[in-house]
């Protein structure tokens, strides 16, 4: 991929985790981070991958995104100056509790003399 193309892959990350964080309500302690955002060559096409913390409120999250896509599709005009949005497929990092069982797991282990 070309630099020019990384750039804009970026910029767009950015205006996206900009437009959550401050045109979206997510209900109180729960946080949502931007871990990545491509589009496609043609531009009809986004995939942001999230983060969501608590886990157990991913369902949540979802239906926040859901109800807020024209609000996340107007913020990326303005900010992107875009003829035209892409339509979003949102993707769900869960690496963190995967690794934090994994973790418990070791330590669990470790108190039982096992390892």
């Amino acid at each position: 991929m070309s630099l020019r193309m990384e750039q804009g892959m970026e910029h767009f990350r950015n205006a996206l985790a900009t437009i959550l964080a401050e045109r979206l309500e997510f209900p109180r302690g729960v946080l949502v981070t931007v871990l990545d955002a491509k589009l496609t060559r043609d531009m009809l096409h986004a995939k942001a991958v999230l983060s969501v913390m608590p886990e157990d409120r991913i369902e949540d999250v979802k239906k926040i995104l859901k109800e807020y896509e024209h609000e996340i599709k107007d913020g990326l005009t303005h900010e992107l100056k875009m003829r035209h949005i892409p339509d979003f497929f949102w993707v769900f990092d869960t690496n963190e509790a995967y690794a934090a069982k994994i973790e418990e797991t070791l330590n669990q282990l470790e108190h039982e003399g096992e390892i």
